[in-house]
Formats: structure tokens, C-alpha cells, sequence
């Protein structure tokens, strides 16, 4: 059962498995939970098996600031996007494949609330290990498409497309070492 932070069924404890976040470990708590953005919890025979961060808006994020600016959503008025941007399985997970079913009834959920479209801003791990010069937009497609990594191999076998690919879209050390601050926005949109 997927849980949002400020439900009742969402355990107060919860929020420290922030800490396990390998996507974006140096960010805080905080801004994961104000403004538009929130959290929430894939929870199986009350067990957290997954956190995803979240985050609604009527503009689709291409970087890392974009998604931590509120801008100017208005749930009645606006498309609304649900841009997943911190994706991960929790240290006492049980539950093979639990990551897909998170993903389903996270989308599920935000439909229900009249979000329409579905994206994630995800990182390129092991992309600069591949190549001795930073690639080109045409070869980190190639890459990603070979699924080689296990960002891209989560997101593009469990139905998701490459959206676009955002070069200096996070430029915090990790990022940078990582793969040149590049990321990649993933459609969930005809995700079944």
C-alpha cells in the first residue's frame, strides 16, 4: 500500500529512512516535504519496502533546482505533472519487486487526484565509468537504451521511455562525478 506523508497512516519514523536515499543523499528533509513536494512510502505487511519523493507541479522539471522551486501550481487550474525524483528500496525491504508495484500504485494515486502526466528526474550512475569524454545527447540515449545500469534498467524495464536528457541538470559533486551533472527525465505516462 503506497502511504503519503502527512496521512494518518504514515508513521512519524518513516521520515528517517530519508537517510538511506542514494539518489540525492546530501539533500534534507525539509524541502521534500514543503511546498508542492511530499513523500511517500510503499509499505507491504508492515514493512516499508520503498520511498519515493514526489513532487506536483504544472511545469516538467529538467533539473535539480527546478524541482526544489515551487512554480506556481494550482491544483485547480493547472496541468499538473507528478515528477518522481528520488526513487529507492529501503534498507529491511522483503518484497521482490516491490519498486514496480511502489511505482503503479504511487501513479494510481496521483491519477485519482487529477495528476495527469507522469515523469521522473532521475540520475546516470555509473555514465562517466562508459565514456573517457562526456557524451553527446546521441550516445547517452545509446547508453541508456543498452540498459547497462540499474537507474535506467529499473525505469525502461519497468515501461517507462526516455523523456529527455538533461545535461547539467545536477551539479552537486556526486552528480558531477557520476555522470557530468547529466539526468534523465523517464514517461511514465502509458505506464500499465
Amino acid at each position: 500500500m503506497i502511504i503519503k506523508y502527512g496521512d494518518k497512516a504514515f508513521k512519524e519514523e518513516w521520515l528517517q529512512l530519508i537517510a538511506h536515499d542514494p539518489i540525492h543523499p546530501n539533500l534534507k528533509l525539509q524541502p521534500r516535504i514543503s511546498g508542492n513536494r511530499t513523500i511517500f512510502v510503499y509499505v507491504h505487511e508492515g514493512v516499508p519496502q520503498f520511498m519515493v519523493c514526489a513532487r506536483v507541479g504544472n511545469k516538467l522539471p529538467h533539473n535539480i533546482t527546478e524541482v526544489l522551486t515551487d512554480d506556481g501550481y494550482n491544483s485547480k487550474h493547472d496541468v499538473q505533472y507528478g515528477i518522481f525524483y528520488s526513487i529507492f528500496r529501503l534498507p529491511n525491504a522483503t518484497l521482490k519487486g516491490a519498486g514496480k508495484i511502489a511505482i503503479k500504485e504511487l501513479i494510481e494515486y496521483c491519477r485519482s487526484l487529477g495528476v495527469t502526466g507522469f515523469f521522473t528526474l532521475s540520475p546516470i550512475p555509473f555514465l562517466r565509468e562508459h565514456f573517457f569524454n562526456r557524451p553527446n545527447e546521441a550516445m547517452v540515449r545509446q547508453y541508456l537504451e543498452s540498459l547497462q545500469g540499474p537507474v535506467e534498467k529499473f525505469h525502461l524495464s519497468n515501461g517507462a521511455r526516455i523523456q529527455n536528457i538533461n545535461f547539467d541538470a545536477d551539479m552537486s559533486v556526486l552528480r558531477y562525478n557520476e555522470s557530468w551533472g547529466i539526468m534523465v527525465n523517464y514517461d511514465y505516462n502509458n505506464y500499465q
